[in-house]
């Protein structure tokens, strides 16, 4: 699902970023992990974060030219981010 044109760029600067190191389970907290290992996945991909946040009814939207500061060498389906 894409970003509207209608939206303000107002309404663009509350979305949240989330980046598949947030929820990855072979990370760290240091490595940037952002929730407890008991909630977090095994790898999650940038396409399933946002298959997943629609599924469950939230305006995600997918940018692809997007890196985690923290992950600079991650692979090609972790990168980028999901704004909801």
């Amino acid at each position: 699902m894409a970003c509207t044109a209608t939206k303000s760029q107002a309404d663009q600067d509350r979305f949240i970023c989330i980046y598949c190191a947030y929820l990855n389970n072979n990370k760290t907290i240091a490595e940037g992990r952002s929730i407890p290992l008991s909630k977090a996945v095994e790898n999650p991909t940038t396409t399933e974060i946002q298959d997943i946040s629609s599924a469950i009814g939230l305006s995600a939207f997918l940018e692809k030219n997007k890196m985690y500061s923290g992950e600079w060498n991650c692979d090609v389906q972790c990168r980028g981010r999901v704004r909801i």
